[in-house]
């Protein structure tokens, strides 16, 4: 999907979202690691972070199909 109104909105976009799926894969990992540990506190906390990497990527990604102008909610 392209933007009109920003040609340089693709590539940021593309930059920020690779950014992003890297964040969360990392967080992912260190959570599944913190689970095989039995680390109950590690994993709750880890928990949260996931939910609001996967809650940024698709608030970014709505914005981008929404258009450079979108408030993100």
């Amino acid at each position: 999907m392209e933007n009109d109104d920003d040609p340089g909105w693709d590539d940021a976009y593309l930059k920020t979202m690779a950014r992003l799926c890297v964040e969360y894969g990392d967080a992912l990992r260190e959570y599944y690691s913190a689970r095989e540990q039995g680390s109950p506190e590690v994993v709750a906390r880890l928990e949260l972070v996931v939910v609001e990497k996967c809650n940024v990527m698709q608030a970014c990604m709505e914005r981008y199909v929404g258009g450079a102008g979108t408030d993100l909610h």
